[in-house]
């Protein structure tokens, strides 16, 4: 029982780490570098950088694909604490992860633009190719709600339990109110975008270090157990 949490425990870590160094280049490089606030140059971008693009694509499967693994992994690993808010909390992750991939639908669809024999001259394909981003980004913002409701879930999850580190449960905590408050101020429009964008922006460290500092835990914690146990 101990050696199969342990296990759980250590491919939900490099599933995090997977899926945090793959969403760092996927958005934090790729995306912001094709997408800018005018359509047009949205597109010459896509059309001038159509490998960036396709890799980007890559990306996000992959991250949906961990996404789903490290939910059942961490359902295993807590499962011992608490049966069913490890369900519960295990189900918000996989919703979220549907959604995202809904989310990622809408960049597929911009896939045909990269075909086109000519794109940059259609003002109609700069729009179309402008609502998709749109709508990808909303639908991620909505998941990324339910998103924060699952590592509130785990920072309860963390702090009950005896082989996590408590300080973990209470960033997961933080982690997962930001994640839920910011987008839902902004999709109600409760406050300036620029606000929000700088608070995101502040936030954005700890907000990532949860679950960073979570992989690791349990990571070093699966091997160290693994390690004094074929020592004994």
């Amino acid at each position: 029982m101990r050696n199969n949490k342990k296990k759980q425990g250590i491919i939900a870590g490099i599933s995090l780490i997977i899926m945090a160094i793959v969403a760092g280049f996927t958005f934090g490089y790729a995306h912001t570098n094709l997408v800018v606030d005018s359509p047009e140059i949205t597109v010459q971008n896509l059309v001038a950088n159509k490998s960036l693009f396709i890799a980007e694509l890559c990306g996000w499967s992959i991250i949906f694909i961990t996404d789903i693994i490290v939910a059942i992994a961490l359902y295993f690993f807590f499962r011992s604490i608490s049966k069913d808010i490890s369900m519960i909390t295990a189900s918000i992750r996989i919703v979220y992860t549907l959604i995202l991939g809904i989310a990622v639908i809408q960049l597929f669809k911009i896939i045909p633009v990269l075909s086109l024999a000519d794109p940059l001259s259609d003002q109609l394909i700069a729009s179309e190719t402008a609502s998709h981003f749109q709508q990808f980004e909303k639908l991620w913002s909505i998941g990324l709600i339910i998103f924060g409701l699952h590592l509130i879930g785990l920072g309860y999850l963390t702090l009950k339990s005896k082989s996590v580190h408590w300080l973990l449960g209470y960033l997961l905590y933080f982690g997962g109110a930001s994640y839920t408050l910011l987008p839902f101020m902004r999709q109600l429009s409760l406050f300036d975008t620029r606000v929000i964008s700088s608070v995101e922006n502040i936030l954005a460290l700890p907000m990532a270090l949860a679950e960073i500092l979570l992989a690791f835990w349990l990571i070093y914690s699966g091997f160290r157990k693994s390690s004094s146990k074929s020592k004994s």
